[in-house]
């Protein structure tokens, strides 16, 4: 053991040799040429900067990118994306009723024809347009499956009634399309329908006659109340919606038209502009939404916010390292670096073509407060080291002309061999606290790249151009900051006398620093709870984005806007059909299911059936011309003269006669059934089932709410979910798409929030265990870090200060940038040795620059004070504070918790007292000798 010890010892020695020989020839190169060294630096930094200039374009805000990898809701959500759309857009839309309804009254219904001829203008429909995409509605063609328009379906109460208007047409030709043994002839004229293109039916288009409008509401059984609301009570529908199913973001560009959701979003806005409508289809407010377009709108505000909140932030560090140093030289010499090393990372990740999210904007204030840190320390200390060499050599040649010798010469500040001595010196001590202190960092932070670890991608992006970030600025910090200092001739004043007393407190009254912050860690614990608060969402966000306020609305109004669903697979059920969601049993189990989940709470159905039992027909016998039925499809298909012989059915009897084994109606029923879903339109069909027509979809809306109160229904519904059909041969997905998507999302930042927290603590404490080469020290250095994300659950309590997306990655970044202060106290602590003494040298000498990055990173991040986002407002408070508990922690509360160490260990072995600052009276001793004193 005691030689691979020294065998180590050796290693090291070497190594650390090597390192110094070659930092010497670098230092060397670099001061010998610093102008030439300073604009390589800046060539390269202002190409790559150029070239991160267009950062934005990498930003992805598609919602995939926000769903957690390997949940079971995203998994299940990629499974219906392979045959259907599950990216839903809406237009929200209001009639001058909703905001005037004394003045706007009756002829402003929802159902009025004029209103319903604007909603059906901006959708597409079959009447005359003007040449032009803007012209011709959002889905212009209704048989492309979206690949000229890039949108699939459309619901909405214009679309209903479109539907329900040419819904005869569709019938008839369905019927004759269907016919199997039955005789039709009677009835429909196949022959005159294959020479109409409509099927002697309506038009897909908004009827002119209003009667003919009431007479669909009317026929609709109540199913266009879910679409329409009086939201003032004065019994007019005032508001309504338009549903967009959207080809994925992924797909948008095979349309030729649009190269990106940002694209095809603006051409949307353009169409339902009030400017490009027709003059007489104004008088509508519409607005479009939904989540895609959120987070679109959310992306391009945050970016808007990053270019307004630099200017701000940079203004308010270059300010506060002013006061601090009283001089712009410093400014440059810690914020070239700082610049140069953002240049560089942003430029990187545009060459590189990396994924960035929104939450890029968290990396700026962080890059810059830790640039600042490492620059400030490299600076103090190159000044400490020549102040203290200077004075050294003035009280040498003191000594020596009292003893009237030959003086010594005293170092030229501006020497380069001697300022490139300091700077050697500088990078044996604080160099080797930057460079532990950055690894460090880039090991935390690299905690949020594994994605075992972290299931949410933009936070791994995140994690992933800190991790960057990092080594640039540290690396131009290491070049450029003695380069500066060098050009700019800087010299730095003393540090304020206050730090000589301040030094001495966490020694002398460590009692009391470890009771307070006791205090309050007992505290955070017991508000841990804190952090299991629900991801929020639309009230992080702030008020002047259209698209988030009109979802808001909408979910009050309709009870809707969080679009969840469930498959429903039947491509295993034994069926003479060869699409086997077509099968009558199959139906009746949808509709089973469908009526027990409508029964939870806040929850509303869509399905094949909806549209089954809104769509009016009238059933004729072909040969007597009785009329059989008047109804709906949905009720037509359960009519119990399908299968009765009651008196009441008589007239049907003679149906069974259509068939040759005298069973007419069973084989007619059947064909129904396709019948009735052949009179659906083709973008309700692709809607509601896949290609096959094996598959369905059952569309489940709810407000946006509470994620915990939303977890009780999801729970309800996977349960229902999750039994056993009575029809075999069928098979049901748990919930995906909005709410169990949300729900995940939560619990992957929650998750995230609690591994990444952990694990880089168990992390850090190893790596610092053997950089000090003590477990002791190593635990000890990583003590005021943890105090302070335990701190974190009291400022989650105390005020506006909510969970979301950022503050998520509060714990890692507080590691990440606590660490490097508690390292440069310890390093320090090493060097002037662990006693009394030593510990509040380490304090004096470190603490003011700590202080000064501290201010410095917490002004940088005081812009965050200006953004427009709650959620980042709260994010950058946390930073600030946690940030700001960071430096009193380290300066205080690590200098005290050694100090306990020692006093406590000392007591034990019953020692004399470890607090001794060397100002008590001097005994003799029997083992001193005199010495001679000198007079002059």
């Amino acid at each position: 053991m005691g030689e691979a010890s020294e065998r180590f010892a050796e290693l090291s020695r070497i190594a650390r040799e090597k390192t110094e020989s070659s930092l010497d020839s670098v230092y060397s190169q670099i001061l010998a040429q610093p102008k030439t060294t300073l604009v390589l630096l800046v060539i390269l930094s202002a190409w790559l900067g150029n070239i991160g200039t267009g950062f934005q374009d990498q930003i992805v805000d598609d919602v995939e990118i926000f769903l957690p990898e390997g949940a079971e809701s995203t998994d299940l959500l990629l499974e219906v994306r392979e045959e259907w759309s599950t990216d839903v857009g809406f237009i929200y839309i209001k009639s001058p009723n909703a905001e005037d309804p004394d003045l706007f009254g009756e002829a402003y219904n929802i159902t009025n024809v004029d209103i319903l001829h604007e909603i059906s203008w901006i959708e597409g429909d079959d009447e005359y347009r003007k040449p032009g995409i803007k012209q011709n509605g959002l889905d212009w063609n209704k048989t492309d499956h979206g690949e000229e328009d890039g949108v699939l379906w459309i619901i909405s109460i214009a679309q209903i009634i479109k539907e329900i208007n040419s819904s005869d047409g569709r019938f008839n030709n369905a019927m004759c399309d269907h016919t199997g043994e039955r005789i039709t002839l009677g009835v429909i004229d196949c022959d005159a329908l294959a020479q109409s293109p409509t099927g002697n039916g309506g038009l897909y288009a908004i009827p002119d006659e209003q009667e003919r409008v009431d007479e669909i509401v009317n026929q609709s059984n109540g199913s266009l109340g879910a679409l329409a609301k009086d939201t003032n009570g004065d019994g007019v529908w005032d508001t309504t919606a338009v549903l967009v199913g959207m080809i994925s973001s992924n797909q948008i560009d095979k349309t030729g038209k649009w190269d990106d959701y940002k694209e095809f979003f603006a051409h949307v806005d353009e169409v339902i502009e009030e400017e490009n409508r027709p003059s007489q289809y104004r008088m509508t407010n519409m607005t479009h939404t939904g989540l895609s377009k959120i987070l679109e709108d959310v992306s391009d505000a945050i970016y808007l916010d990053l270019l307004d909140m630099m200017p701000i932030s940079l203004f308010l560090t270059v300010l506060i390292i002013t006061l601090l140093h009283r001089s712009w030289k410093v400014v440059i010499i810690s914020g070239t670096p700082i610049v140069m090393a953002l240049a560089v990372t942003f430029g990187t990740t545009v060459l590189l073509k990396m994924t960035l999210t929104p939450m890029i904007i968290a990396t700026f204030p962080i890059l810059i407060g830790l640039g600042v840190d490492y620059a400030l320390h490299m600076v103090n200390r190159i000044e400490e080291v020549r102040r203290k060499r200077i004075d050294a050599a003035v009280e040498e040649n003191e000594k020596r002309r009292r003893k009237g010798q030959v003086q010594l010469e005293v170092p030229d500040l501006w020497d380069p061999d001697f300022y490139r001595s300091c700077v050697m010196e500088m990078s044996k001590t604080t160099g080797i606290a930057v460079l532990i202190s950055a690894a460090t960092t880039v090991v935390g932070f690299s905690v949020l790249i594994l994605p075992n670890i972290v299931s949410i991608i933009p936070i791994r992006s995140v994690g992933m151009t800190l991790v960057a970030g990092i080594i640039a600025t540290l690396v131009f910090s290491m070049i450029l900051v003695p380069v500066l200092i060098w050009l700019l001739k800087f010299n730095k004043r003393t540090n304020p006398p206050m730090w000589g007393s301040i030094s001495r407190l966490p020694v002398k009254h460590f009692a009391i620093f470890l009771l307070l912050a006791g205090s309050i860690t007992f505290a955070g614990l017991a508000n841990l709870d804190e952090l299991d608060k629900p991801i929020s969402g639309s009230d992080q966000t702030p008020d002047n984005i259209p698209s988030m306020e009109a979802m808001v609305e909408y979910s009050n109004t309709f009870s809707g806007g969080q679009t969840s669903l469930f498959i429903f697979d039947a491509s295993k059920h034994i069926s003479d059909q060869d699409k086997k969601i077509r099968s009558l049993e199959v139906l009746d189990a949808m509709d089973a299911l469908e009526k027990r989940i409508a029964e939870v709470e806040y929850t509303n159905t869509t399905s094949l059936i909806s549209f089954l039992e809104a769509v009016p027909v009238v059933f004729v016998e072909p040969t007597s011309g009785i009329e059989l039925y008047n109804g709906n499809l949905w009720g037509l298909l359960h009519e119990e003269c399908w299968e009765s012989n009651s008196l009441e059915c008589a007239a049907w009897i003679p149906l069974d006669a259509t068939s040759t084994d005298g069973k007419g109606r069973e084989h007619l029923r059947k064909d129904m059934v396709n019948v009735a879903y052949d009179t659906l339109s083709k973008e309700v069909q692709w809607m509601l089932t896949n290609v096959d027509g094996s598959k369905a979809l059952v569309y489940v809306t709810q407000p946006y709410m509470n994620l915990d109160n939303a977890s009780m229904l999801r729970d309800d519904i996977d349960d229902m979910l999750g039994e056993p059909v009575e029809e075999q041969g069928i098979r049901v997905s748990p919930l995906t798409g909005g709410l169990p998507v949300s729900l995940d999302i939560n619990e992957g930042i929650h998750d995230t929030q609690s591994y990444t927290t952990l694990l880089t603590l168990l992390i850090l404490t190893i790596v610092m265990c053997f950089v000090f080469r003590s477990i002791r020290l190593g635990i000890f250095t990583m003590v005021p870090v943890a105090a302070i994300i335990v701190w974190q659950p009291l400022l989650m309590s105390s005020g506006d200060v909510n969970v979301n997306i950022f503050t998520a990655m509060i714990g890692t970044i507080v590691f990440g940038i606590g660490v490097d202060d508690a390292i440069h106290v310890m390093h320090r602590i090493q060097e002037e040795g662990e006693t009394a003494v030593g510990m509040s040298r380490a304090v004096e000498k470190t603490g003011q620059t700590i202080f000064e990055t501290t201010a410095t990173t917490v002004a940088g991040l005081g812009a965050g004070f200006f953004v427009a986002f709650p959620g980042l407002v709260n994010f950058f408070i946390l930073m600030m504070l946690l940030i700001g508990f960071a430096f009193l922690t380290s300066v205080f509360l690590l200098p005290a918790c050694l100090t306990a160490d020692h006093v406590i260990r000392r007591r034990i072995k019953g020692q004399s007292s470890f607090i001794d600052f060397g100002e008590g009276a001097v005994l003799t001793d029997e083992n001193m000798s005199a010495v001679d004193a000198i007079i002059e």
